[in-house]
């Protein structure tokens, strides 16, 4: 059985259905990325498996559990943890702090091991703890934000666009903690502008547009494919 399987999935935001039978599953431990144009839908279906929507039609699964229409809250008991695009830090607050509000879940003795976990990925944040995450730069926030969501130990890690608006030395360094986090037996569903670094990175991937299923295959597979390079590669990703 998958890790997740999202099946016939069909979602929106009032009377505007944004995802038209949309599926996807995930296995244990592999990092699956989303890849598509503008407005295809990617960040909708993060939204909705981790219940910021609810979905009209379909099923979505966790191991057993079927987590559609469940609220996010019940979602991360599950073992899901999602780091959106934007407003997924709290500036006013230090990076140990970020790191503490992640693991709100947990009892207090359980936080220092936690966070060294944290340090141990993201060394830069070890140095800044004390710093408030709102004068940091952008890819650390990124960390702080990945951080936070991993405070919990989740099986699966949702990341919404983990590279956008970075530099492109620091593009490559949040991928390469992506890899490691993966290499840690973490599975990662991941929507990424960056559509080649992600797929090379990826062991599946799928394509969206116009919010419906257009391809999927292994990350190898649709890098090598004429008309995904073409449509959404752009030749440099």
């Amino acid at each position: 059985m998958p890790l997740l399987k999202v099946e016939g999935v069909t979602a929106g935001y009032g009377d505007t259905e944004i995802l038209k039978d949309v599926h996807l599953h995930i296995e244990e431990g592999e990092v699956v990325s989303i890849i598509g144009p503008n407005g295809a839908g990617k960040s909708t279906v993060m939204k909705t498996i981790f219940g910021l929507l609810r979905p009209r039609e379909g099923s979505i699964r966790f191991r057993e559990t079927d987590l559609a229409g469940r609220s996010p809250y019940h979602i991360v008991r599950q073992g899901l943890c999602y780091v959106p695009q934007v407003a997924n830090v709290f500036t006013t607050l230090t990076v140990e702090e970020n790191l503490e509000m992640g693991g709100y879940l947990l009892p207090e003795s359980a936080l220092p091991e936690r966070k060294e976990r944290i340090y141990s990925f993201f060394p830069k944040l070890r140095e800044r703890r004390r710093q408030r995450a709102g004068l940091m730069s952008g890819g650390e926030r990124q960390m702080v934000a990945i951080g936070s969501a991993l405070m919990l130990d989740p099986e699966l890690l949702m990341l919404d666009e983990p590279s956008a608006g970075l530099s492109p030395k620091l593009v490559d360094e949040i991928f390469e903690n992506i890899q490691r986090i993966n290499q840690a037996g973490l599975a990662i569903l991941m929507v990424e502008q960056n559509a080649k670094k992600s797929l090379e990175m990826a062991h599946r991937g799928y394509v969206l547009a116009g919010g419906q299923n257009r391809v999927d295959g292994t990350g190898a597979e649709l890098l090598a494919d004429p008309e995904v390079a073409r449509l959404y590669l752009g030749g440099g990703g």
